[in-house]
């Protein structure tokens, strides 16, 4: 020992970068104490200390034998007298008055002191604080705490300023502790917010929760905006979507599932006449008489009951129409109760199906085209009628008119069509559940979402919305965030069980949906950051994710993985790992995670703080105790 350090061993061996160790004492107590600072015992994976001059070279310990200095293989005996304790250790860092840098600034020799580190070094090594130009390791500001360095018990300190500009990935089994981790690392940037240490501005966070894990009144922060959507009640929350971006064709043919051969073009026919002005409203009226006109020139029972669709959705009930257009549009067949003169009105009959000869009597039905209109009007543009208001009504509306235009002119085949018509009438319901979409002239960036956090509920949505939503979301907001004119805000989309939409290999969703999905996050991951878009996903399975997407990735927290796919997967696309740290992956307790990545010098295990049960997000096991207690019942 001397007055400044605790020696422990000398350089005995130098291997290119690693170096040979030898300790002169076999002790192997976890903390010591000297001086009345605490260090760390000497172990495999910790950092000691190598003198020369006035650098202290650090070396991470990889390594760890016995020595039999009597060199005797005749004599078994096993004994601490007989052995000395040598380590191997990589450089990888060095100490120059205080300052701790990075790489191979100085090179140690044989016979230095090798010397124990106290704790506020070994901080300063994992965390690399104060290791670059202008960054005082210092200011409390830099820095936040989500746990402690494994197995030493320091406090680690995660550096916001070059985390939360970068993709994040956060990947564990079930029960791992990625959950808390992901609302420790995100509730202690929201607390720097709320304590006005930083200033978000127009920065928006945005959760997707398929499970209802954050939902919780102080789960991240309580100063959020929580959407619980539904699509079993139309009570639920909505997510604001600006028209500009709904009424995109890319968009509406993978919402839709439009095939590219025929219904993909007739959507497009129907955007570019019905949407393209942005006036549907508007011409309402005079779209329901063209449809009422075309039906009534073409006896097509297609195109009747799609006219009957379009009333219906209206409520537009009888009392709009003349007898006779109630008979043939509300009734399968005409009734006498109405006209038994119907011959006289210009109706024929044709295989067993009565329709007016346009052609004959085109005065007469001209005259019940501006009745039509002149009943209809005020209704359709009432205040009451929210549904004509309603862009996603309006859609379903213009895929019938659409459609009975196409039919009178003979240019689709409705059995072609059709299974479009029903996916807009299905998923549109679901839609209008989910999503308001606004007028475009509003401030769209500051109406898609009005906090700087928002969670968004999906655990009570059905199948269709989950795989859906997330997309929609993904792709409206990066559109949006990349047009702004001054890039002065980021944009961070944080996606739990991000398997979920991620995933490479799905086989309940067609190609091309899988393709457009894919292409969608793939862009985010490769471009986003240029223009301040962020994602951070978490998940239980990586290996089910596309592998570009995690390949992609600037910083891993890695909680207890032991599937081979998922191992794998890190392997190949992790290439700051050491051997040491790939090999505690299957090994990790409960909350701790091995954090690597660009913005961290050194991979690092920490036992990340497990939160309070009011501010953890709800993804815990059930507690059996309670639950079956014959006490309790």
């Amino acid at each position: 020992m001397t007055n400044q350090n605790y020696v422990v061993g000398t350089v005995r061996e130098i291997r290119g970068t690693n170096v040979v160790i030898r300790l002169f004492d076999n002790s192997s107590q976890m903390t010591y104490f000297f001086n009345g600072e605490r260090y760390s015992g000497v172990m495999i994976g910790s950092y000691i200390g190598i003198k020369r001059g006035h650098y202290t070279i650090v070396a991470k310990i990889e390594k760890e034998y016995a020595q039999d200095i009597f060199h005797d293989t005749t004599v078994q005996e096993f004994s601490k007298d007989r052995f000395v304790r040598e380590l191997e250790a990589k450089v990888i860092g060095s100490f120059s008055r205080e300052k701790y840098i990075s790489g191979m600034v100085a090179f140690p020799q044989i016979f230095n002191d090798v010397i124990l580190l106290p704790n506020e070094k070994i901080t300063s090594i994992i965390s690399g604080e104060g290791s670059r130009d202008n960054e005082p390791s210092s200011n409390p500001n830099f820095y936040f705490t989500i746990g402690e360095i494994w197995p030493e018990g320091i406090p680690y300190r995660v550096k916001w300023t070059n985390i939360f500009n970068k993709h994040i990935a956060i990947f564990g089994n079930t029960g791992s502790g990625k959950s808390n981790t992901l609302t420790r690392l995100y509730k202690s940037l929201f607390e720097l917010n709320r304590k006005e240490i930083i200033s978000f501005g127009s920065s928006r966070f945005v959760v997707i929760d398929f499970n209802g894990e954050y939902i919780g009144k102080k789960v991240l922060t309580s100063e959020k905006e929580t959407y619980n959507l539904d699509t079993q009640t139309s009570e639920g929350d909505k997510i604001l979507i600006p028209a500009k971006k709904f009424w995109d064709k890319d968009m509406l043919s993978i919402l839709f599932g439009a095939t590219s051969q025929t219904q993909q073009p007739f959507l497009n026919r129907l955007l570019r006449f019905y949407f393209s002005q942005g006036n549907f409203k508007e011409n309402l009226v005079e779209y329901l008489v063209t449809a009422f006109k075309i039906v009534y020139n073409s006896p097509s029972k297609e195109a009747l009951d799609l006219l009957k669709y379009a009333l219906d959705i209206l409520d537009i009930k009888h009392e709009f129409f003349s007898n006779w257009i109630v008979a043939s549009v509300y009734t399968s067949n005409f009734s006498n109760a109405y006209y038994s003169d119907r011959e006289l009105h210009g109706w024929k009959e044709s295989n067993n199906r009565w329709y007016w000869n346009a052609g004959e009597n085109s005065d007469v039905l001209d005259q019940e085209a501006d009745y039509i209109k002149q009943r209809i009007s005020s209704f359709i543009f009432s205040d009451s009628n929210t549904k004509a208001q309603n862009p996603i009504v309006q859609l379903r509306l213009a895929s019938y008119f659409q459609m009975i235009f196409d039919l009178s002119r003979h240019t689709i085949q409705y059995d072609h069509i059709s299974p479009l018509i029903h996916r807009i009438e299905a998923r549109s319901i679901d839609f209008d559940k989910v999503l308001n979409i606004v007028n475009p002239e509003e401030n769209s960036e500051k109406v898609f979402f009005q906090k700087n956090v928002n969670v968004i509920s999906l655990k009570n949505v059905n199948k269709d919305i989950k795989m859906l939503l997330p997309m929609l979301i993904a792709k409206v907001s990066y559109d949006l965030h990349r047009e702004q004119e001054n890039q002065d805000s980021i944009f961070n989309l944080i996606i739990d069980e991000a398997h979920n939409i991620l995933s490479e290999n799905s086989t309940i969703e067609s190609e091309k949906w899988r393709d457009y999905r894919l292409d969608v996050f793939e862009e985010i991951i490769k471009e986003g950051r240029k223009f301040g878009y962020y994602l951070t996903i978490a998940s239980q399975r990586p290996s089910d994710i596309s592998p570009t997407i995690v390949s992609q990735i600037h910083n891993y927290f890695i909680h207890r993985l032991v599937n081979d796919n998922d191992l794998r997967l890190l392997d190949r696309t992790m290439t700051s790992l050491d051997y040491i740290s790939k090999s505690s992956i299957p090994n990790l307790s409960p909350g701790q995670v091995l954090i690597t990545g660009v913005s961290f010098d050194l991979p690092v295990i920490v036992q990340v703080e497990k939160l309070s049960k009011d501010e953890a997000p709800d993804s815990g096991d059930s507690e059996l105790e309670e639950l079956w207690s014959v006490e309790a019942k």
